[in-house]
Order: structure tokens, then sequence, then C-alpha cells
């Protein structure tokens, strides 16, 4: 699925309708570049899964884990930019923050959550670790207007597919 997205309140405002229909265990994978509106999509997530607090990029922490809202679903925001500096460290640096362990029990619920949703960006770094069921999406300037992305929203997965069905095209 590819959409135009003509402002950064319409990244926003995708990310929000993510928030409102993904299911525990969400794997949300991020690419683009700088300024792409990674961040700002995973900001619409979070306000789609009722969440209040401030998101901001986890370029330095590495990792930000948001207290459910309304959806009673964890938000943990990854970014994975910093890690390494060859083909394989990343994997290696992204093992060892546990990264596995969070993806694996993202759909795991408790007396305080459903589970989690897990966004990642620059989820390309560490893309052998993702499983099946993860929803890529990537964010790419339009040339010829500053403010204009393209998302494009892939996956392998038919659960996931059924998910992208439930959006309806935003501008």
């Amino acid at each position: 699925m590819t959409l135009h997205l003509a402002t950064a309140d319409a990244t926003h405002a995708l990310g929000s309708q993510l928030g409102n229909t993904v299911q525990p265990g969400q794997i949300l994978a991020l690419s683009g570049d700088l300024g792409a509106g990674k961040t700002t999509l995973t900001q619409g997530i979070a306000v789609g899964l009722g969440i209040t607090a401030r998101v901001t990029s986890p370029t330095f922490t590495l990792i930000n884990q948001y207290e459910p809202g309304t959806r009673r679903l964890l938000l943990v925001h990854i970014d994975t930019y910093r890690l390494g500096d060859s083909a394989t460290t990343p994997l290696a640096e992204a093992a060892g923050l546990g990264l596995d362990e969070i993806l694996t029990d993202a759909a795991l619920s408790d007396d305080h959550t459903d589970g989690a949703v897990v966004v990642i960006e620059w989820a390309e770094r560490i893309a052998e670790l993702l499983p099946p069921h993860t929803l890529y999406i990537t964010l790419t300037p339009v040339p010829s207007d500053p403010d204009a992305r393209t998302a494009t929203l892939t996956t392998s997965s038919p659960e996931v597919a059924a998910l992208l069905r439930e959006l309806a095209p935003s501008e």
C-alpha cells in the first residue's frame, strides 16, 4: 500500500490510524532518511494508542517505553541508528540490548497491560531480527514538495495485511 501524505499532520494522522488498529505484539519497522517523519509517525501511533506522554526520538537513549493509554498497550519505541558502524555490529548490539526478548514478549499481557506495540526507527539495520508479522513502513520525502511524504506499507503476514485493509486512505 502506498499513501501520499501531503503534510506532517497527515503523517501524524496515519500514525494515529495505525495506533487505533494495531494489535498486541505488533512490530512496526520504520525506514526513511533523516527528517523523513519516522518520529512524527510514532507520535501519531501514540495518540492512537491513547498515550498522553510526550513521545520523543530515542536516538541517544536507544529505547523509550511509554505507559499504556486507553488501549492498554505499551509503546516501545526503538531507534537503531546509533547501533554499530559495520554491517554486523548493529545485530550484535541489538542482541546486547535484549531486542530479541522485546520482540518476542511484545504480545504478552499482565495486570496492567494487554501487551505492547514495538516501533523501530532505522529498522533496516536489524532487518534479520524482525519476525514475519512485521509491518514495514518506508517514508520518503517528495522532492517537489518539502512538506509531503510517500508512505509505503508492506508485510508478508496475512494478519498484518488485514490490518492494512482497515486503514482508510489519508491525505
